[in-house]
């Protein structure tokens, strides 16, 4: 993101937007050469060295409508399919061909046709593709931004889009980004979902010479098997127990406890927009994150809490959420908030 907001000001000083600032880049900073070919000066500032780093990353999108050629550099700015003419053809050529390094694409076509030598079609093959090219005398430039075939308006929006890593989106998203959740708990849930949790099935495999120091090793919660995402949740002993307290909360009484079938029947309800699904959601993820938290309690202070305290604990904290979250109010919302012990506004407004 910041990289994106950063591109605006890039965009500003090759578009030359009208600003005193744009104009103080090019008189003191760049002093008529290219923005994509200046040096950075050992005693610069740290923004304007930031700015310059951004340079590789942002070139290629940044390109350039014809209309008239005059705000367009001839040999730097992307305005062809072929690149910037400066990739290919060097500064030595180009001020021997009696051109400028600040020349405009509007300074080397003249009477429909390139200005260039007729030796550098021989040279440089490549400009043959621009014989199609023609200007518009009526007509301004514009600075577009270009992500693929794809060439839109310039904005944060779009850079952010080209910059950020895309992958397909996951099918459990739903289950774990959703409004009104608890964000810790939602971030814990997105590790579990992930098998990253540091259990002790992963420790064991970091060395295998370190088993026989090893051996002791077991769940603190139901002191047996070692711990690890499907032992935690929730075929342990203690875990079981939790679940089984708690489940019938959200009529997910004939759901075992096992990891997987709690995620398929989260998945199969994914997108419904209920508010007991949305309940459910927020009590497998309270679930989650205090078992693990019970575990490493355990494991790192050697406090206890008995099963049955835990599934209060996540009771409560599902209802407390629940006072606060915003729902419809019908009928079907109210009998279910009335089946976790809170009252509607109605009711206090009744009540006094």
């Amino acid at each position: 993101m910041n990289k994106a907001l950063m591109s605006y000001h890039v965009w500003s000083i090759v578009s030359k937007r009208e600003s005193l600032w744009v104009d103080w880049v090019h008189s003191y900073r760049l002093r008529g050469k290219s923005f994509w070919m200046c040096k950075t000066p050992a005693n610069c500032c740290w923004s304007w060295r930031k700015l310059v780093q951004l340079r590789p990353l942002i070139r290629n999108h940044l390109w350039s409508e014809l209309g008239n050629g005059a705000n367009t550099s001839a040999w730097y700015d992307y305005w062809s399919d072929i690149g910037p003419l400066g990739d290919f053809i060097s500064p030595r050529s180009i001020t021997d061909a009696d051109f400028k390094l600040d020349d405009s694409v509007a300074n080397i076509y003249s009477n429909g046709s390139w200005a260039w030598p007729l030796a550098w079609r021989d040279l440089f093959p490549v400009l043959i593709q621009l014989d199609q090219v023609q200007l518009t005398p009526m007509k301004q430039d514009r600075l577009l931004w270009r992500d693929g075939s794809e060439v839109m308006e310039f904005s944060s929006s779009c850079v952010w889009h080209s910059f950020r890593h895309t992958a397909p989106e996951v099918n459990w998203c739903r289950i774990v980004w959703f409004a009104q959740s608890i964000p810790r708990h939602g971030f814990l849930m997105w590790l579990v979902l992930k098998g990253k949790l540091l259990t002790q099935d992963k420790i064991l495999k970091w060395d295998l010479s370190r088993r026989k120091n090893m051996n002791m090793m077991c769940c603190m919660l139901c002191y047996q098997n070692y711990d690890s995402h499907p032992h935690l949740f929730f075929e342990c002993k203690y875990s079981a127990q939790v679940w089984y307290t708690i489940r019938n909360k959200v009529n997910m009484g004939d759901v075992s406890p096992k990891w997987q079938e709690i995620v398929e029947w989260l998945l199969a309800r994914a997108r419904s927009k209920s508010a007991r699904n949305y309940i459910a959601k927020i009590l497998v993820a309270a679930a989650v994150y205090f078992i693990w938290q019970e575990r490493n309690t355990r494991t790192f202070m050697n406090q206890l809490r008995p099963p049955e305290k835990l599934s209060e604990i996540i009771l409560n904290t599902v209802r407390y959420k629940l006072m606060g979250a915003k729902l419809r109010d019908t009928s079907s919302v109210r009998r279910l908030l009335e089946e976790w012990e809170i009252r509607g506004k109605h009711d206090e407004d009744d009540g006094g």
